[in-house]
């Protein structure tokens, strides 16, 4: 993340922006607000904050605002100080401009967790009811169906009740919504996405990783991924393949995260394991990886996804595979005795250490065992296959200290073609019992192990 942002826009033009919120003319407000676009200032908090609103508005929630008992005059007058679809799409197009244009950092602050906005602080009906944007617990949350009009609800009721305004935080998890993503949060969910991509490239690491959206997974004590993970499998089960590929760029930056940080690489393996159903063929596996970039991090993502799927391919002979079970939900930590080791441990994984002494330890299986685990298991040769590209690519691309020095003899000797594949040399009979597609796919393998 950059460690310093462009300064704020100048208090006359945010006067003349928020006159235009103020007295409901979202599109002129808009307006101003991309006339104004420039990467030597920011946006304000509060007009990301409203734009957010603006942009997730749906018809809906715009139905939801108008009192059938309410007379014809009082109705066209409430509509008049509600977003239009024009507005809607207005935002959504201002908020990509500004990820385009700004520092990842200084977009992303009216969603920094823990940063509340002061309720006295909002001067218009768009200011007071934007607010539900920045209690959200983090970005996710806000992408919810029907988040706005749960937050709507939420306030009517505390306001007959105790007067309470309450935090987004307590209106239930994310994990329990039907639906992770609303019909109008999937051009939000993509510029969350565009940012968090910005930010890993502009953040001075050795490992590739965004720190933006480490701080929307919780905290070093509370790391908690299961509602980014969520999306992915939700974006995964869309027919749109705009959406799907939206879900496999967010996976892509949390392996990217889970490799450089104390984020759970094993979780995100175990999580999108359980996602992957019965029916699920080798060429949806392949296809859902296929669309992760060429990294290390990627190519041990999929030689630990791979290793799970052939262990469960061998140890299960039912048609109804179990899924593994994931980790149980963050608990606070006991409090521990000063110099205790437990104590140490987190010090350690708290402190403000280079990305690559925080990198998770988990190490690549070796040739030996990528060999064993081939001749024990029935899959398909198509899943082979891409084991074994996997596998070769991370050895090429990790750094020396983890590379296994047998591969390159095992490569290129023939031992991983005879182990996955059969011995060719011996005829039909001790081929993959898959018909041609054994052959096809050893001949694929040997091409493209020719050039390691």
């Amino acid at each position: 993340m950059s460690s310093s942002m462009e300064p704020e826009m100048s208090y006359q033009q945010r006067l003349v922006v928020d006159l235009c919120f103020e007295e409901s003319e979202y599109e002129a407000a808009i307006d101003m607000l991309v006339q104004l676009t420039s990467p030597r200032h920011r946006p304000t908090k509060l007009h990301i904050r409203q734009l957010l609103y603006i942009a997730l508005f749906s018809p809906t929630d715009r139905h939801a605002r108008i009192d059938p008992l309410a007379s014809p005059s009082k109705r066209e007058r409430k509509l008049g100080e509600l977003p239009s679809a024009a507005a809607s799409l207005a935002a959504r197009n201002l908020l990509m401009a500004f990820a385009e244009t700004n520092t990842p950092a200084a977009v992303l602050l009216a969603l920094r967790p823990g940063d509340v906005d002061s309720p006295e602080e909002a001067e218009s009906s768009l200011a007071t009811e934007s607010l539900c944007i920045s209690r959200a617990k983090n970005c996710w949350q806000i992408l919810a169906k029907g988040f706005l009009l749960n937050q709507q609800q939420q306030q009517f009721a505390s306001v007959k009740g105790k007067g309470k305004v309450l935090s987004a935080g307590s209106f239930g998890d994310l994990h329990d919504t039907a639906s992770p993503v609303g019909e109008t949060a999937w051009p939000i969910l993509e510029w969350l996405i565009s940012i968090f991509e910005r930010d890993e490239v502009a953040t001075n690491a050795t490992l590739r990783h965004s720190p933006l959206l480490l701080e929307q997974l919780g905290t070093a004590s509370r790391r908690d991924s299961d509602a980014a993970l969520a999306i992915c499998h939700y974006s995964f089960a869309q027919s749109d393949p705009r959406r799907r590929a939206l879900g496999i760029r967010l996976l892509n930056l949390l392996i990217n995260l889970s490799s450089a940080t104390d984020l759970d690489f094993p979780l995100i393996v175990v999580s999108i394991f359980n996602g992957l159903s019965e029916s699920t063929s080798a060429e949806d596996i392949a296809s859902l990886l296929a669309g992760l970039h060429p990294s290390s991090a990627v190519s041990k993502f999929k030689i630990a996804l791979y290793q799970k799927y052939f262990n469960d391919t061998a140890s299960n002979t039912t048609t109804n595979r179990k899924p593994i079970a994931a980790r149980p939900r963050p608990q606070a930590r006991a409090a521990q005795p000063k110099g205790s080791p437990a104590k140490a441990r987190q010090s350690t994984s708290t402190s403000s250490a280079s990305p690559s002494s925080l990198a998770n330890k988990y190490r690549a299986p070796t040739s030996g065992d990528i060999l064993r685990l081939l001749m024990e298991t029935q899959a398909s040769p198509r899943n082979k296959y891409d084991l074994l590209v996997a596998y070769n690519e991370y050895q090429a691309l990790a750094p020396a200290s983890e590379r296994d020095p047998e591969w390159l003899e095992v490569a290129r000797n023939g031992t991983v073609l005879d182990k996955a594949f059969g011995c060719k040399a011996q005829g039909a009979a001790t081929m993959d019992p898959s018909e041609g597609e054994g052959v096809v796919y050893r001949d694929l393998l040997a091409g493209t192990l020719s050039v390691y």
